[in-house]
């Protein structure tokens, strides 16, 4: 069996950017908008476009949660409730 010899990648140099700071390469890109097509937005740039007010959730879909919840946790409640009821009183209730 023979070995493959591979060549080594070039020496990568560190990159130091700051939070919005566009850098004058495009990211190693053509133009910003080959970037943009090819590499997408960077985090910053999604933060910054995104509204203020902008639920990550909608407000149905959080109320559906809740309710089904809700819904649980009063079905838990009753279902032990009335074990309870019946494994204590039972059956002098019904005997009478």
């Amino acid at each position: 069996m023979t070995k493959q010899h591979h060549d080594q990648p070039p020496e990568m140099s560190s990159v130091e950017h700051q939070w919005g700071e566009q850098p004058d390469d495009h990211f190693g890109y053509a133009s910003e908008d080959e970037r943009r097509a090819k590499r997408g937005l960077e985090d910053w740039e999604m933060v910054e476009q995104m509204s203020e007010h902008e639920s990550n959730l909608s407000a149905w879909l959080r109320t559906a949660v809740g309710a089904t919840m809700v819904g649980i946790v009063v079905f838990i409640m009753l279902a032990y409730g009335v074990y309870y009821f019946l494994m204590h009183f039972g059956s002098h209730f019904f005997n009478r």
